[in-house]
């Protein structure tokens, strides 16, 4: 398979050369690696402000869910013994977005703000990234910093899990292409 940072267009370029004292036009085909528009800067930026707002429902489900089960079990004197409230802040940070992320780019390749700008999470080879490297993805994301690192480009999760973010359209052309050169264009020899 054919990663799809290495996906080659063809072209022709017409010039003239003489040949034989008369000028003549040649055609050449050329190729070059397709240009692969990743998300990157601002529109990265767009996708954390967006899956802030689904973050912290989440998040608020969560511990909904979470008192309603220690009320129905009888252990409402649990959630103090966790400190829960004392340790929310780390709890969200080092264990609920980690989860978060993973449960949705695992289910759909894409988090909320992703999905609602048509973007989505793929390996190298434009496919839907391994369970490894969406894990690897979600807990980088527990790294101060992390959501800048977006600003100046692809963001230190997508460095350190290989995957990138595209447009859901940058992608089935990505895929076109590959396609198309995937094809044996040689002439076949006739049949007598």
């Amino acid at each position: 398979m054919q990663k799809i940072t290495e996906i080659k267009e063809f072209y022709f370029v017409t010039h003239k050369e003489k040949i034989n004292g008369t000028e003549t036009l040649i055609e050449k085909k050329m190729s070059r690696y397709k240009e692969v528009k990743y998300v990157e800067g601002w529109a990265r930026f767009a996708h954390f402000l967006l899956d802030r707002v689904f973050f912290f429902a989440f998040v608020f489900l969560f511990y909904f869910g979470l008192g309603v089960l220690f009320a129905i079990t009888g252990n409402a004197d649990l959630i103090g013994s966790l400190g829960i409230e004392k340790y929310e802040a780390i709890y969200n940070w080092l264990l609920l977005q980690p989860l978060f992320y993973f449960l949705f780019e695992f289910s759909m390749q894409s988090s909320p703000g992703k999905a609602i700008l048509k973007r989505i999470v793929v390996d190298e080879y434009g496919n839907k990234p391994s369970t490894k490297q969406i894990f690897i993805r979600s807990i980088s994301r527990a790294v101060p910093f992390d959501a800048l690192s977006c600003l100046g480009g692809t963001g230190w999760h997508d460095n350190w899990s290989n995957t990138l973010v595209i447009r859901k359209k940058d992608l089935a052309e990505l895929k076109l292409v590959q396609q198309i050169n995937s094809v044996d264009l040689k002439p076949t020899p006739p049949i007598y």
